[in-house]
């Protein structure tokens, strides 16, 4: 039997990270010194919920720090109240971050001073009816514009980030190749 795998009870994020206003939208992650290719940036924790769970957590939420681990698996940070979620990565269609496990952010190229820290959230949502609430202000060349839960099964996406994935969509990819 496979033992469960244990996981931080709340987000590490690398000290070389604040919180500043972001020009994509609202506050995001900027990097206060340089961080470079392969680096950890952020380790997610939290709690794990199912779908079911997480669908019944986020109903009253206009804001909350989660990320898809598993096919019936969410992590999420619990607060108390809406003020203690402080941090929170920015979405960007051409993110610095990708995965290297179902929890962990690295750095997918050289990360400079001043730049804000960004992830794709196809990197982790396959939600089907989930669709980012604004059009996408991410700014870059390769900008979706909508960004949606069905974003990891485009060819682009798929390419983008090749096996950088939650390692439960790396596997979906894979079957479906077959």
């Amino acid at each position: 039997m496979q033992e469960k795998r244990k996981y931080l009870s709340k987000t590490w994020y690398d000290p070389r990270l604040e919180i500043r206003p972001s020009s994509i939208q609202g506050n995001g992650m900027i990097a206060t010194q340089a961080i470079q290719e392969g680096e950890t940036v952020v380790i997610n924790g939290g709690t794990v919920l199912s779908d079911a769970e997480f669908q019944a957590y986020i109903t009253n939420l206009s804001r909350y720090n989660a990320i898809q681990i598993g096919e019936d698996a969410h992590m999420v940070e619990i607060y108390a109240t809406p003020d203690e979620l402080i941090g929170g990565m920015n979405h960007s269609c051409d993110s610095n971050l990708w995965m290297s496990d179902e929890v962990t952010f690295v750095a997918r190229k050289a990360i400079a001073v001043d730049e804000e820290v960004t992830v794709d959230y196809a990197l982790f949502t396959t939600l089907p009816h989930w669709v980012l609430e604004q059009p996408c202000c991410c700014g870059s060349p390769v900008c979706r514009q909508t960004v949606s839960g069905s974003d990891w099964q485009r060819k682009d996406v798929r390419e983008r980030y090749r096996d950088h994935f939650s390692p439960f969509i790396n596997e979906r990819i894979r079957v479906n190749k077959r």
